[in-house]
């Protein structure tokens, strides 16, 4: 993502963010390849992604070449057109949207054992609580693990970049406006993205300090 100082956030609210949400984009590339991309879900502890692959994914099979690796968390929100922002501008329009972008290194492990533990710390994430949620090799899912990776991302860099209405500190009242306007438009996403622009723009003081 091309880094825009407008739109750059916080880390404990792009930390915050990226705790809700359960999928990320994981890229990779060989050289003299294409990028391979899957969506995948995840946790993460600190400073470690915790997922699982297909070992037939052409994705794990470019991580395991070039293990410099990105995942991309992102939400995409809503659009507005550029007169709720600036009726003279028409250039003010714009997608509403978070997106946290890690560069990591990754690490991975095939055996069964591996496997079934990172499918087991998955499903206390997704299902906690669930009757059959301690996944173990053997003839129930055996054959599945075998199929799999455990794949383990270091964070290396992070950059958070949220288009939350229009950008800058002196743009208060422009982005008010278009929670307002999304909110009586009402189309799918509208309400959801009203909610974040009027809740990113209470923590921003007029100096364009953040309240976190």
């Amino acid at each position: 993502m091309k880094d825009a100082p407008k739109h750059r956030i916080p880390q404990p609210l792009a930390d915050e963010f990226v705790a809700t949400q359960k999928q990320g984009t994981l890229a990779a590339q060989v050289a003299g390849g294409f990028p391979q991309m899957t969506l995948l879900p995840f946790v993460r502890t600190g400073d470690l992604i915790e997922l699982h692959c297909v070992q037939a994914d052409p994705t794990f099979r470019a991580l395991k070449e070039n293990p410099k690796v990105a995942f991309l968390v992102s939400e995409y929100l809503s659009v507005f057109p550029s007169r709720w922002a600036d009726p003279e501008d028409g250039g003010r329009g714009s997608t509403v949207y978070r997106a946290v972008n890690f560069e990591c290194h990754a690490t991975w492990d095939t055996t069964p054992d591996a496997v079934a533990a990172a499918l087991t710390k998955l499903l206390s994430v997704y299902e906690p609580g669930a009757p059959k949620g301690h996944i173990t090799d053997g003839p129930v899912y055996g054959a599945r693990l075998r199929q799999l990776a455990s794949v383990k991302l270091t964070i290396v860099s992070t950059q958070a970049k949220f288009k939350i209405g229009p950008a800058g500190a002196e743009e208060t009242a422009r982005r008010a406006n278009v929670a307002r306007e999304l909110r009586r438009r009402d189309q799918p996403g509208d309400a959801n993205a009203a909610h974040w622009i009027d809740h990113y723009n209470s923590l921003r003081g007029p100096d364009g300090s953040w309240s976190v």
